[in-house]
């Protein structure tokens, strides 16, 4: 009897695992901020996903490359924003659901608590401090193909 239930884990552990990957994968790719000034491309790491700033509306600030000058740490000010690690693990917590993870915004050198959804082809990111109902939500679209890095 516990080799049959023992089976019947493992088969249902095979059956749920490429749908949950499957859906990881939705979440993947090149990411328009709402406010339409830059490009995450979320990407996996290990087993949870990331995203980096790979495209910037205005990439040159005061003559030079734009920098994290908001950044709180006085040793980050000076690093390029494109490249920039901008959220980070995101673990799926259901089909098109992630969470616990966190979300960098170099316009005021915070970093977030945050979730994502997938809500068709938008993607909704809540950054938040304490608990998810402190905080704000942001809808991303699929960037344009056409948007080269920065």
């Amino acid at each position: 009897m516990r080799v049959s239930i023992l089976g019947l884990v493992v088969l249902s552990l095979a059956v749920i695992a490429p749908s949950v990957g499957a859906q990881q994968q939705a979440a993947l790719g090149r990411w328009l901020s709402e406010s339409g000034k830059g490009v995450v491309e979320i990407y996996p790491c290990a087993d949870k996903l990331c995203g980096k700033l790979v495209w910037l509306a205005d990439p040159i600030r005061d003559g030079a490359t734009a920098v994290d000058r908001n950044n709180k740490d006085a040793a980050q000010k000076q690093r390029p924003l494109c490249g920039l690690m901008m959220l980070g693990d995101f673990r799926q917590l259901e089909a098109n659901r992630w969470g616990d993870g966190w979300i960098y915004s170099p316009e005021n050198g915070k970093t977030y608590r945050a979730n994502m959804t997938l809500d068709g082809e938008l993607l909704k990111l809540r950054g938040y401090i304490g608990i998810p109902l402190l905080g704000e939500t942001q809808t991303w679209t699929h960037a344009d193909p056409k948007l080269k890095g920065c």
